[in-house]
């Protein structure tokens, strides 16, 4: 599984978050390599309001059980089901 991890800007206010704060994620890909999924990856985070991406780091995760954090482990199972999950920090970066 393909993990990425990079910032990201709302572009649209919604429940959470405020529009125009830049926030880090962590993204779960099931297809890989990362070079071929990037149309996909910014596809996935502009449906979802997100925009001004930076890639920061990915690597694989060969499995859950490699995963720490409850959350990413959920988003690690949710991306082995629907091929791409994301998980994106509360807090605002500065």
């Amino acid at each position: 599984m393909l993990i990425i991890n990079g910032t990201a800007e709302l572009m649209q206010d919604n429940k959470e978050f405020t529009k125009g704060t830049r926030h880090e994620f962590n993204m779960f890909s099931k297809n890989m390599p990362f070079e071929q999924q990037l149309a996909q990856i910014e596809k996935y985070l502009v449906d979802r309001g997100w925009d001004n991406i930076e890639i920061l780091n990915n690597g694989v995760v060969n499995s859950a059980e490699e995963i720490i954090h409850s959350v990413l482990q959920q988003a690690f199972d949710k991306a082995k089901q629907e091929g791409l999950a994301v998980t994106v920090n509360n807090q605002a970066l500065i």
